[in-house]
């Protein structure tokens, strides 16, 4: 891993620079002083990522033409909003999520499927997050943290999430037999889509290998219920795993269901 430095926001204070050192020192990265300099010339100078650490959001950047990866909460607190609302949740009904459920998410990104899984499992539940990439993780981590900016409940499912920065095929070596209810992945890179423009910063910045055979024998051995795959719709993972895949018209990722 190519570890970033941690910089300051354009015009930091005494406290900025304090955050950013503890930002810094967390990530195991160098602080450098931003001495108003750009991101993209730091990136040069370095030649490593650039972690932004602002006092209202941390900024990673990876590609210089590329927006940074921060922390947002996506579609998740319109998804919550419309299952309160007596509507339905594709994912939450392919998995068969209820309350009190485990739900592990091996394919964390910024976190709003687990968001939606951990408002359905309710506090009697557990949701847990992986994430390959330990800068992704981090940040993640933090948003889910201290994000403020939506409903309570919305705040509340987050914070619940307890987020683990390995690859999830490691995680789940670990995991005793049958002891998730719903094992879940989603590899949101296999196949470029151009309209994913909001994936960008994530697709530059993460860990993008697929899930191979080790990864679906362990997800099957963990799962009490369920492994669900959020996939393109021409993905040969379905055929290759014996997913009942689910079409879903007009739509260009389908989930899949392996009841175990």
């Amino acid at each position: 891993m190519n570890r970033p430095l941690v910089t300051t926001g354009q015009h930091p204070d005494e406290r900025s620079e304090e955050l950013a050192r503890r930002v810094a020192g967390e990530l195991g990265s160098e602080f450098v002083p931003r001495k108003k300099r750009s991101v993209r010339k730091l990136m040069n100078e370095y030649g490593c990522p650039v972690v932004v650490a602002g006092k209202d959001r941390y900024e990673y950047h990876t590609d210089p033409d590329v927006q940074p990866l921060f922390f947002h909460p996506g579609l998740a607190a319109i998804r919550i909003k419309r299952l309160r609302d007596g509507g339905r949740d594709v994912m939450a009904d392919t998995c068969g999520l209820r309350p009190g459920d485990s739900f592990l998410d091996c394919t964390l990104g910024l976190g709003t499927d687990s968001t939606v899984a951990s408002f359905i499992v309710g506090a009697e539940g557990r949701v847990t997050g992986c994430e390959a990439d330990p800068v992704v993780a981090y940040i993640v981590s933090q948003g889910l943290e201290g994000y403020t900016d939506s409903e309570p409940e919305v705040l509340e499912a987050m914070r619940r999430i307890e987020v683990r920065s390995e690859e999830a095929g490691e995680y789940l070596a670990g995991c005793p037999d049958n002891s998730r209810d719903i094992v879940y992945l989603d590899p949101m890179f296999e196949e470029a889509i151009e309209e994913s423009a909001a994936f960008a910063p994530l697709r530059s910045a993460g860990v993008h290998g697929l899930p191979g055979d080790r990864l679906f024998e362990e997800a099957r051995r963990v799962a009490r219920r369920r492994v669900v795959i959020k996939a393109h719709f021409k993905s040969a993972l379905f055929d290759r795993y014996g997913f009942r895949q689910i079409e879903r018209p007009n739509t260009k990722f389908h989930y899949g269901v392996l009841e175990v």
